[in-house]
C-alpha cells in the first residue's frame, strides 16, 4: 500500500518537472544546417527580483520546425 501510495505522489511531480522546460518560441533560425528555436521561459523561473525573461535555444528537427510558429509554446522532450 505504501508503494502504491508513493508512486501516486511521484506522478504528477514528474508531470511538474516536464512543464518547466516548455517556452514560448520568439524567433527561429536556421545555422549550419540545424534548426533551432529561441524561447522565453515559462514559469517561476525569473527569481525574487522579478528580472526580465529567460531565454534558451533549443535544436529541433526540420519536421518540428516546420511545425511551429513564432508565439508558438514549445516542451523540449
Amino acid at each position: 500500500m505504501k508503494k502504491f501510495l508513493l508512486l501516486f505522489l511521484f506522478i504528477p511531480l514528474t508531470s511538474c518537472l516536464e512543464k518547466e522546460s516548455c517556452g514560448i518560441i520568439v524567433q527561429k533560425y536556421t545555422e549550419s544546417g540545424k534548426y533551432f528555436f529561441a524561447m522565453t521561459a515559462i514559469g517561476n523561473v525569473g527569481g525574487s527580483n522579478g528580472g526580465g525573461d529567460v531565454f534558451g535555444d533549443a535544436e529541433v528537427n526540420k519536421k518540428t520546425y516546420e511545425s511551429y510558429n513564432i508565439d508558438d509554446e514549445y516542451c523540449i522532450e
